[in-house]
Formats: C-alpha cells, structure tokens, sequence
C-alpha cells in the first residue's frame, strides 16, 4: 500500500519530475568526459548508447546527466525549508517518485535532441537522495542569513548548507550565525570564503575554538605555499622525471591558489573576529662573525644580535 501524502510533498513530487524530465541536456564537460573516457559522441552513437540499458557505463553517464545542479536546488531550497521534510516523509516521497515513469528526451548543449530514454529507478532514487530533502537548517543559523544576506546569495547559501548535511553543535551555530552576520555578502569572494569554511568545520568538535580552526588551516596552507614555492625552483633547474627519482612530490597545489585560500581565511577572519593570523616570512641573515671567541658570553651576544 502507498502512504498518502500531503500537499508538500505533492508539490516537490511534481517538481522533481518536471526537472528530471527537462533534466536531460548534454553540456560541454559530460560530451568531453564521453570523448575522453567512452567513444567519439556523434548523435547516433550517443542514442546507441544511452538506450543500451546493459551497459553499466551507459548507467554511470546516465547518473552524471541527470543531477541537480545549483539552479534545481535553489529553486526548491524555500519549499524544502517550509515543509521542513521528516526522513519518513522522504521515505514515502521515494516510494511515489518510484512508482512514477519518467521518460525524458536527452539533447545536445545546442538544443538539438538525441534520444528520449525511460529514467531507471535509481536515476530517481539518486536525484532525491542528492536533495537531502530531510535535512533541516538551525533556526539561528536561518534567522542570521534571513537577516544579513540578500535573498540571491542567501538561496544560495542555503543550498551550500544543505549540501554539507551539516549536524548542528552549539559552536557550529554560533560560528555560523556570525559569519552570516559579519561577513559582507557584497565580497566577490563571499561564496568563496563560506565553501572554505564549509570545508573546515566538518572537522571539528563541539567546543573546537572556530578562530583556531582557522588559524590553524592558515598556518597549514602557509607550509604548503612554501613547498610548492621550494618545487617550482626545484623544476628551474631539474625536470619533473629526474625528482621523481629523487622523491620530490609535486604539490596538491600552485602557490598562486594556495596564497589566494591564505587571502579568503584573511578575509573572514578580519569580518569576523578583527584580526587574523600574521605570519612572518622566514629571513636569510648573512653568516655572522663571532667578534670575542674568549669570552662565552661575548660570543653568545654577537650570535644573538
């Protein structure tokens, strides 16, 4: 027996049929993952392809097409946050989704169609489990943005959080209520600093000092801009084979963006807290001499200067 639902939930089911079905376009970035790791993606091989329902590969490329992306999930962020779904009504929601057949037309990133394929169960199952429908934003956390980010970011901001399935600690909502409060959403860099903040409480206790997580990651990303600086003068003068053999990694990352997640801690620091972590970089000193070789003393203050 189907459970019966309410008039939320008939609503997102309705949406989320809609936009699998207008979900299907080919962009730029699936056509070049194809080409490189499948087949040259003419129309006619695409069709084969994607009706090929034997082929696991085709099954991959299928849950790559149809995902909701930022657009999707920001339309449905004020519905998701008013119905304030509970896990067993996600449940039913999955059920009824389940039972419908969703059959959508696939086209190229110019709009012209390829093929209409019948949308398989877990298609469906994948596109509700990424909304994260049952996940529910602290209502200080919610209060902070309603009062302090304009409505554009602010969906936006939104959706980020539901992403992150955040589970909510009294530091958690305390850290991110202020930055919600404090950092200016006018920032080019805003979303920006929020996705690498995102990234660090994850990470972090209940009772965790958030200023010190920062700090923290600051003085990390600083010893990697410094081994990445030491590897682009280690290239200058070997090729990239010659330190392999000598066990010289190469770095996760170019110091130019290393230096720009340095900037965006800085950033949210300032807005935040008033200050941020300085630190110094290291200074070449010349040999000194030691003046008085005699004298103990002598010779510790001339080392000293």
């Amino acid at each position: 027996m189907i459970e019966p639902i309410h008039d939320h939930q008939g609503d997102l089911l309705a949406r989320i049929s809609t936009c699998i079905e207008n979900g299907g376009r080919l962009t730029t970035e699936v056509l070049a993952y194809i080409e490189t790791s499948l087949f040259s993606p003419t129309p006619a091989s695409l069709a084969a392809f994607l009706t090929d329902d034997a082929d696991c590969d085709r099954d991959s490329l299928l849950d790559l097409i149809f995902s909701p992306d930022q657009d999707v999930q920001a339309d449905l962020e004020p519905l998701l946050e008013q119905a304030r779904f509970s896990p067993e009504e996600e449940a039913v929601c999955l059920d009824r989704l389940m039972a419908r057949a969703i059959v959508a037309p696939v086209g190229l990133p110019d709009g012209r169609p390829v093929v209409r394929v019948q949308v398989p169960d877990f298609i469906k199952a994948h596109y509700l489990e990424r909304l994260n429908i049952a996940w529910q934003i602290d209502p200080r956390v919610a209060a902070a943005i309603d009062g302090s980010v304009s409505a554009v970011p602010g969906r936006s901001v939104k959706v980020r959080l539901r992403n992150a399935g955040i589970r909510w600690t009294s530091c958690l909502r305390t850290f991110l209520a202020r930055f919600f409060e404090r950092v200016a959403d006018s920032d080019p860099d805003y979303l920006a600093c929020l996705d690498l903040v995102l990234s660090l409480i994850g990470t972090a206790g209940d009772g965790d000092d958030a200023y010190e997580l920062l700090a923290g990651h600051k003085r990390h990303l600083f010893r990697s801009f410094q081994q990445a600086r030491r590897f682009e003068k280690l290239l200058q003068r070997s090729n990239m084979e010659t330190l392999m053999l000598q066990g010289v990694r190469s770095p996760h990352a170019s110091p130019d963006e290393l230096m720009h997640q340095m900037r965006l801690i800085d950033r949210a620091c300032f807005q935040m807290y008033g200050k941020t972590e300085t630190i110094a970089l290291p200074m070449v000193e010349p040999i000194r001499q030691v003046s008085d070789l005699d004298t103990p003393e002598a010779a510790v203050q001339s080392l000293l200067r």
